[in-house]
């Protein structure tokens, strides 16, 4: 397929790449919905989407507008959108309807079944990337029918998550900061554990447990959350169930509840781009809401400590001592003082965080380091044009750029759309056909072609 119009024409194998990407995102589109890999992954995530949203314009426009539309279906009475919404499909997922019966707490906008919890408010980023490929009047339409249900996911945060009024939003799961199992939440869920979990632990390890665990058909369990994390988190859900996913009742259960720096720096971005979407629909922005945004912003100052940013225990106000690639994620944000910019790049390009093959999600040299483990050290795409897109806008084009290149060479030496890779030697890791790998691939080509 020939690049749109207007976009650079590429070498041939980075041609070839591209269409390796676009062959990935067809076989994973389900007509309205794209899951994110076509076995471990069959329903549709958040964050996914909006990923996979952003890829997806350069490729057609409305189809890319229908999956972010797609996810209101999901959207709870309250405004709630949940991490993920449950396709009707026989494949099988760990963490189905039956661990979270949210059908017995209410009925989601389209009908469909989902879980209840949320994850990373990239829709507005993702709206708005959306909407740059579509003339105006046609940017129109896809913001008035978006901007009811996105305004109201964002008066949900606020409302239901932020009830002190601090400015940040609390976390009640690791499975709503997109990162499963970072050292910051594994930490903070360990002492959760069930007793049987600890029992086994002592006696077998985690061979006992893996036994019980049907998640790793696809992916070798070393690549995935331990099995006692894993059973961990499905007792916190039990509990979050039990607690009808309400926070003024889980936030006097045992369930940790974190001020996750990831996600509140997400929303700072995605509280800006509301705001362009709103204005351009026609639609005011509360006056709380607006306030409520304003507190966000200022409030991640309060995460700051000796060069970056850190995740925050609801309850006790202690900042978490784990920096991980969330640490930079205020860059994204773009509340980083200049002063300490170049600070914050020095420290992201050092052997520390960028090995050979690219930026590590947890520091080479932290205990918990494993390169090919999900959230405890390889490189995502996701995290790496996150963090591009902010070093743009602070004028470090050089940065951005080689994290762009590196993001394009580390999928190119694999052959394949991998999950995440591995920093120390390039290899692709996770599920594969992974479809935000695709997707953030065919958008880096377009806008920013490496030279």
């Amino acid at each position: 397929m020939a690049p749109p119009a207007g976009e650079v024409a590429l070498p041939a194998d980075l041609a070839a790449l591209r269409e390796t990407a676009i062959g990935v995102l067809r076989a994973n589109d389900l007509g309205d919905i794209t899951r994110p890999s076509p076995t471990l992954y069959p329903h549709q995530w958040l964050w996914d989407s909006c990923f996979i949203a952003i890829g997806l314009r350069h490729l057609d426009p409305a189809r890319a507008a229908a999956e972010l539309l797609s996810l209101l279906r999901g959207q709870w009475p309250g405004g709630m959108i949940p991490h993920v919404i449950f396709a009707e499909t026989s494949d099988y997922y760990h963490a189905g309807p039956q661990r979270w019966r949210c059908d017995r707490v209410c009925t989601t906008a389209g009908g469909v079944q989902s879980t209840g919890v949320t994850q990373p408010p990239m829709i507005a980023e993702a709206a708005v990337r959306v909407g740059e490929a579509m003339s105006r009047d046609e940017r129109v339409t896809f913001y008035r029918r978006l901007v009811p249900g996105l305004m109201r996911f964002h008066e949900w945060l606020y409302r239901e998550r932020d009830p002190d009024d601090t400015g940040l939003v609390t976390l009640v799961h690791s499975w709503e900061s997109g990162m499963d199992n970072t050292p910051t939440w594994m930490e903070m869920t360990k002492p959760v554990a069930p007793r049987t979990v600890r029992a086994l632990r002592r006696i077998n390890g985690d061979d006992a447990l893996d036994a019980l665990r049907r998640d790793s058909k696809e992916v070798p369990p070393d690549e995935r959350l331990t099995s006692a994390d894993l059973f961990t988190l499905y007792r916190i859900v039990r509990e979050l169930r039990r607690s009808r996913y309400e926070f003024r009742t889980i936030r006097n259960t045992f369930v940790p509840l974190v001020q996750d720096v990831a996600f509140n720096a997400i929303l700072v971005r995605a509280n800006e781009h509301l705001v362009t979407i709103a204005e351009e629909a026609g639609f005011p922005v509360p006056r709380w809401l607006a306030r409520s945004m304003r507190r966000t912003r200022a409030a991640m100052n309060d995460l700051w400590s000796d060069g970056l940013y850190l995740s925050r225990d609801f309850r006790t106000g202690g900042l978490l001592p784990h920096p991980t690639i969330a640490s930079f994620l205020p860059l994204y944000a773009g509340v980083v003082p200049d002063s300490e910019v170049d600070g914050m790049v020095e420290q992201l390009m050092s052997p520390r965080y960028w090995a050979k093959y690219g930026i590590a999600s947890v520091p080479t040299d932290d205990p918990a380091f494993l390169p090919r483990c999900y959230w405890q050290g390889p490189v995502w795409v996701n995290m790496n044009w996150l963090l591009a897109d902010g070093l743009d806008r602070y004028g470090r084009r050089e940065a951005a750029d080689a994290i762009r290149r590196n993001t394009v060479d580390v999928i190119r030496s694999s052959g394949s759309m991998f999950e995440y890779y591995s920093p120390l030697d390039g290899s692709g890791a996770g599920s594969n056909r992974f479809s935000w790998t695709a997707a953030l691939l065919v958008d880096i080509l377009a806008t920013h072609p490496p030279r």
